[in-house]
C-alpha cells in the first residue's frame, strides 16, 4: 500500500470512529409499507401494564382522525401494538395438542417483542391479516406529556411516505 493511501484510509477511518452521529445519520429506517397508508381501521393491542398508555393511544388516534378505532383485531386493517416488556405472553392450549401436532403461530409479530428501555414503549404497526410487523418505533412514555407524543414517529413516517408518492 502506498503511504498516501494509508494516510487517507486512516483519516477516513478516524472520521467514522470519532463521529458516531455521522455514522448514525446514514442509517435508514425501514420504509413504511403502502398498506399502512391505505389502512382505514386500527385495533390497539395494549401489551403494557398501563391502562393510561392505552387511553392516551385512543385519544391521540381520535385527535389524528386518520384511522377508525375498532374493538377487535379481526375488524382491523392494522394493529397498533403497545409493548414495554412488562407482560406475560399467554400460550393457549387445549390439552389435546402434542409436539407432533404443532399449531401455526398466528401472532408472528417479528421485531415487536424486542427489548424496550425502561420508561419507554414500543409502538408497532402490525398487519392484522398476516401478523407481520410493518413498522415500529420506541418512544419515551414515562410521563403523561411524553406519552402524548407516542404516535409522532408514525405520523412522521406516514407524512414522509405520502410526500414521496
Amino acid at each position: 500500500m502506498k503511504p498516501h493511501l494509508s494516510v487517507s484510509a486512516s483519516i477516513v477511518l478516524a472520521i467514522f470512529l470519532l463521529s458516531p452521529e455521522l455514522a448514525r445519520a446514514n442509517e435508514k429506517r425501514p420504509s413504511l409499507p403502502t398498506s399502512v397508508l391505505s389502512a382505514r381501521t386500527v385495533y390497539v393491542d395494549n401489551q403494557t401494564t398501563s391502562a393510561e398508555l392505552q387511553n392516551t393511544a385512543y385519544t391521540e388516534l381520535s385527535k389524528w382522525g386518520r384511522f377508525q378505532i375498532v374493538d377487535a383485531p379481526q375488524k382491523a386493517d392494522i394493529v397498533l401494538r403497545l409493548s414495554n416488556g412488562n407482560y406475560v405472553k399467554f400460550v393457549p392450549g387445549n390439552g389435546n395438542s402434542s409436539a407432533s401436532d404443532p399449531k401455526p403461530a398466528k401472532q408472528n409479530w417479528m421485531g415487536a417483542d424486542e427489548a424496550v428501555p425502561p420508561g419507554s414503549t414500543r409502538i408497532s404497526v402490525i398487519d392484522a391479516k398476516s401478523g407481520n410487523s410493518l413498522w415500529s418505533d420506541i418512544r419515551k412514555t414515562e410521563n403523561p406529556k411524553g406519552a402524548t407524543h407516542m404516535l409522532d414517529g408514525l405520523r412522521e413516517a406516514i407524512d414522509q411516505k405520502e410526500k414521496g408518492r
